[in-house]
Order: C-alpha cells, then sequence, then structure tokens
C-alpha cells in the first residue's frame, strides 16, 4: 500500500488492472439489487473506495461487490440481526494489486466473523516486494528510500480470519476488530516488508492486529446523515520477526442515506494519531483518510 509519494505515477499493469476491475463491475455482472430486509432476502451490492495515508504514505483503490443474505430486523436499532455476506474486492496501489475473496458470517447483531483469502501481485516498484536480512533491520522510509532498485516482482497470499464484537454502554458504542492472518510470499527474503501494517515478516508468517474503538454517534433515522466519531487503540504483533507496534488516535465515519447523484451510499471516513511503540516511527504522528460509495 505504501509508496514513496502519494503522486507517484501508476505503473501501466495497474491501470491495466483498474480498466478491467471497473469493466467487470459496470458491464459484466448485473444492475445492484433492490435492499430488502425480509427474512433470508438477498442484496447484491457493488462498491468502490480511495484511500491514502501519510507516515507511512500510500494510496490505494478498491473495487468490490458482495452478495448479502439478511435476517429480519432487530426492532431496537432497525437493522437486521443476522447476515451473511460472500463477496470480493480488487484493489491497486502503485506497489501491488490484490484479489480478494470472503464470507462474512454475522450470528447476531453483535458479532461477526469474516475468512478471506487473497492473493498479492506485486510489481517490483516502491518498496514492494522488498527483502531484509533479519528482524532487526530498519524499515523506516529513508532505509526503504535506500534500498530503491531492489524490488522485486512476485506473488503473496494470506489467509484472514477477522472476527468483530460491538456493543453498546450508553451513548457509546465499543467496536473490537481482531485480524489473524497467515502469509506466503516470494523473493529472496528472509523478511519482507509488508506495507498493510507496516512491519516485517517472513514467509509463512502469522501476523495479529488488534483495534479497540469507542464511538459516539449522530443521526437518527433512515434519511439522517449518521457520524460516528471517537478514540481508538491498535496493537500489531508479528509472530517470527516478534515486532510489536502500538498507536492510538481518533476517528470519523460519515455516511449518508441519499445518493449524490448517482452513487449510493456516499461515505468519508478518516483515522488521526499518534505511533506509542514502532521500530521507526515512536512519538510520530500518522493520518489516513478514504471515501467511497455505491453503485
Amino acid at each position: 500500500m505504501n509508496i514513496k509519494t502519494a503522486l507517484s505515477p501508476i505503473p501501466r499493469r495497474a491501470l491495466v488492472l483498474i480498466a478491467a476491475a471497473i469493466m467487470i463491475l459496470t458491464g459484466a455482472l448485473p444492475a445492484r439489487a433492490e435492499d430488502d430486509t425480509a427474512t433470508g432476502a438477498a442484496t447484491i451490492v457493488y462498491h468502490a473506495d480511495l484511500v491514502a495515508s501519510l507516515n507511512p504514505e500510500g494510496l490505494i483503490l478498491t473495487l468490490g461487490g458482495f452478495r448479502r443474505w439478511s435476517g429480519p430486523l432487530d426492532q431496537e436499532y432497525g437493522i437486521p440481526s443476522s447476515s451473511n455476506k460472500l463477496g470480493f474486492t480488487l484493489s491497486v496501489s502503485p506497489a501491488y494489486a490484490k484479489a480478494s475473496a470472503y464470507d462474512e458470517w454475522q450470528p447476531a447483531i453483535f458479532a461477526q466473523v469474516r475468512l478471506q483469502g487473497d492473493l498479492y501481485r506485486f510489481f517490483g516498484e516502491y518498496g514492494a516486494l522488498l527483502s531484509f536480512p533479519s528482524a532487526d533491520s530498519k524499515y523506516g522510509k529513508h532505509e526503504v528510500d535506500a534500498l530503491s532498485g531492489e524490488e522485486e516482482t512476485g506473488w503473496g497470499r494470506r489467509v484472514l480470519l477477522q472476527p468483530v464484537l460491538t456493543a453498546k454502554a450508553g451513548p457509546v458504542i465499543i467496536r473490537n476488530t481482531t485480524d489473524l492472518a497467515y502469509y506466503r510470499f516470494s523473493g529472496r527474503g528472509p523478511y519482507f516488508l509488508e506495507w498493510e501494517y507496516d512491519t516485517l515478516l517472513k514467509d509463512g508468517d502469522f501476523l495479529l492486529n488488534n483495534r479497540t474503538a469507542f464511538l459516539m454517534a449522530t443521526g437518527k433515522g433512515s434519511r439522517s446523515d449518521t457520524l460516528l466519531a471517537g478514540p481508538f487503540y491498535e496493537i500489531t504483533h508479528g509472530s517470527h520477526a516478534d515486532i510489536t507496534r502500538q498507536r492510538y488516535g481518533v476517528q470519523v465515519y460519515w455516511t449518508r442515506p441519499e445518493p449524490i447523484w448517482s452513487f449510493n451510499q456516499p461515505r468519508a471516513y478518516a483515522q488521526i494519531g499518534m505511533n506509542l511503540r514502532d521500530r521507526n516511527r515512536d512519538n510520530e504522528a500518522f493520518f489516513a483518510a478514504g471515501v467511497g460509495f455505491d453503485f
């Protein structure tokens, strides 16, 4: 996901993948189904998101779709009490492309779990696929810049298990997300820079990431804008390199139920915070923001 600058040119192969994804989503697939919350009803949704980040710098476009089967509405919250999603995403950055397929099961309103498989194609540019000799290696911006030209083209695979628990204490929504991931990489190694979590991993490595957010919500009713905002804390640990990162900050999520032009469910979201514990970025600020919509 990382690049040297958010304005770096996107490689031709990335543009081809973006164009192919847009053609698939807008031409080869059927139109978006009407939303229906009756028991057993199915809904088809396609979506697009663009996310950029600073420290580390990154830019990624994601296109995808899913088919959702929803249970009956919860009378208190007005959302389905259970659901199941089968979906896919195609993501492209200047450094790599990623194809994903997933099954997301929500047995109750407060719990869901996602099982996802990912296939990466690294372009051999902008720090991916980049090898490091040991777990003690520095992998900050200066070190990555110094290794420019040593990237390899190659493949990566990931299996992700992601349980999510949600609770409500008065006006506060508490959301805890855990990522349990297993990685395989081609390349020299023995350690590789993994851009999404900004850490070093080995071929056949395991990663744990846990995020807890405390959010206040504004906006009620099906026609009101919704704004969620509040603090969060995140910890990431890579198994073989024994690298732990801790971050904290504030995140904001806004969405509107009414379309803007032909874009359904327009949304914007952002995170800003500090690196509490990071080998390369102790006490440095970070920022990420994105926009998206359904169609």
